[in-house]
Parts: C-alpha cells; structure tokens; sequence
C-alpha cells in the first residue's frame, strides 16, 4: 500500500505540473503523445476524483479502487494511469498483467510522468510485460533522468561510471543524490570521498584554473559581456538549457547559447548575477563543477530573481579550463 501512495503522490505532482508544462525534448524519440487542453476546472475535478480513488484503495477494496482508477486513465488522468498501472503490477484488485502494467506506464510517460518513465525503462530492462531491449530502457532511463527522477540519474550515472565515463557518470550521481536525495547515489559519493583508486585528488593547479574560469564567467555576466561568457566555453561543447516553464531541455551551439545571453542583457534594465561556492569533482579526464546562481533581472518596475543550477565539465590543458559540456537548469 505505501508503494502506491508514494507513486500516487508522484503522479499527482506531475498531473498538475503538466497543466503548465507539456514536456517533449527529453521524451524518447517518436514517443511523443499530445496533452489535451485542460483548465482549471478539469483539473481539481480530477484531482478531487483521484483522491476519492485513492481512499477507496486505502480502505482496502482493491477492485473498486482499480475500476475507478480505470475510468481515471481512460478520461487522460496521468495519476489514474499510474495507478492503475502499479495495480495490474502487483495483482491488487483483479489479475496480475506485466502487460497492462506496462501499457498504462507507458500512456503516463508519454504525458511526461518522471516515474512512469522510470517504470518504463526497468519494464525493458527486465523484460517485465514486453521483450528486453536495452536501448530502449536506455533511452526510458535518460528521459526520466532528464525529468528529475533521481532513481533514473542513478541507474544511468552508474552505468557510465562503470564504462569508464567517469565525469559524466559523476554529474549525474551527484545529481542524484544532491537534489533528489537518492541514498545509493549519496552512499557513492560518501565512500569515493573516503578514497578510491580510480579518481585523483584535484590538485591545486586544476583548482585553481576551473575556479578562474568560473570567476570569467562571473566578470563577463556582471559586466553583460555575452562574449565574455562564450569565451570560457569550446566551440564545441555540449550545452543543454532547462528554461522555466519550457518543454524539457534543449541542446544550443555555443553561438546560440551566447545570443540567449545577450538577449537576457538587452531585455533587462538592471541585472545582478551572484554564484555561490560552486562544489568540485575530479577525475583523471577532467573537473565537474556545481554551482548555484542567483540571477536578478529588473525591467522597469518588474523585477524577476531566478535560481539558476549549473553542472559544468571543464578540462584543464597547461593551466587553463575550458568548458567542455554545460547544462543550465533556470528556475523560477
């Protein structure tokens, strides 16, 4: 019972966040599956219908729990097909069926459910309700990293560790485990700091170059020098920007990632930008470095702070950090 009252307050959570958000570009490709409009109505009549689905299950009548969670999923309700999909599962209420289990993840996933994502991946990875395919998963497991479910940026932060990617495979356990609270990955994280032959210590030259390039970055920002800001990073470099209410992440060129700077320095009046101690990881191929920032933008009487999270990977040659991949998460 506790299992499905976590995923039901998962999946409300989602269900209301996807009123405003229609999530798409972390989704797999070809995966995608229109959102109906909804207003306001609509949604606190399902919200309301959903929490009576939801005492029935408490009660302990599992049929007509899932019956009404059935009439949920098939009128669009994300929490209805998750739900309902978490009772075919595990046999509460009627047969047990892998399959529909499956089916009903997949319908919520595709609304943008971070954990139906995850339900998904695992279902393709264990073969549970379809034929493994472990490109698939893979790809199930991105979309719901990408969608903040920490479970998803463990299991893909591992694998990569584990082929010997280690800075990308650090940037998303630390994710995990900084702002999802996933304990395995905070387990990991604890005992590498303990000692483990595979990382190196960062030295004080690394240090010192990725905080310099850091420190750039800040100057150019204060100074509203879009250029400055692109300086610091490769030609080349992987970038993904997460923008408040936007439909997931989309990947930029650095001359696109400088012109959304630059936009942002020409639509403000005033602008303040402050990065707090940002937090450093190394391995032997590079520095991952994690930052919060505070950005304040004043345009004539309205002024908007907003929090920006900021994973950099940066190589240091001869002394000098350069930003090799960069994802920017902007929050209200």
């Amino acid at each position: 019972m506790h299992v499905v009252c976590s995923r039901f307050w998962r999946g409300v959570s989602v269900f209301l966040l996807a009123v405003c958000l229609t999530p798409a570009g972390a989704q797999p490709a070809g995966f995608g599956e229109s959102t109906p409009a909804t207003g306001q109505e609509k949604v606190a009549r399902d919200m309301v219908r959903a929490l009576k689905a939801y005492a029935v299950y408490k009660s302990g009548d599992f049929e007509a729990a899932r019956a009404r969670y059935r009439t949920l999923a098939e009128q669009g309700s994300v929490p209805g097909m998750t739900n309902l999909a978490s009772m075919y599962a595990a046999g509460e209420g009627g047969r047990r069926s892998q399959e529909q289990a499956l089916y009903w993840y997949t319908k919520a996933a595709r609304r943008g459910d971070a954990n139906a994502m995850y339900q998904v991946a695992r279902a393709y990875r264990t073969g549970r309700g379809a034929p493994t395919d472990a490109a698939l998963a893979d790809r199930w497991y991105r979309a719901a990293a990408e969608h903040d479910n920490p479970r998803a940026q463990w299991v893909i932060g591992r694998r990569l560790y584990r082929r010997g990617d280690h800075l990308a495979g650090l940037d998303w356990i630390r994710t995990a485990a900084w702002n999802g609270n996933d304990p395995r990955a905070q387990q990991f994280l604890s005992e590498r700091g303990e000692g483990r032959q595979v990382e190196t210590t960062l030295d004080s030259t690394r240090r010192a170059a990725v905080l310099e390039a850091l420190a750039a970055i800040d100057a150019a920002a204060q100074a509203q020098d879009a250029a400055g800001i692109a300086q610091q990073i490769s030609a080349d470099a992987e970038i993904r920007v997460r923008r408040p209410n936007g439909a997931g992440w989309t990947q930029l060129t650095r001359a696109e990632f400088e012109t959304l700077w630059r936009d942002t320095f020409e639509r403000a009046d005033d602008y303040a930008f402050r990065r707090a101690e940002p937090d450093l990881l190394a391995a032997d191929e590079g520095v991952l470095a994690f930052s919060e920032i505070e950005e304040r933008l004043a345009s004539g009487a309205d002024v908007r702070t907003l929090d920006l999270h900021e994973s950099a990977t940066l190589r240091v040659v001869e002394g000098v950090a350069v930003i090799e991949r960069l994802r920017l998460d902007i929050r209200d």
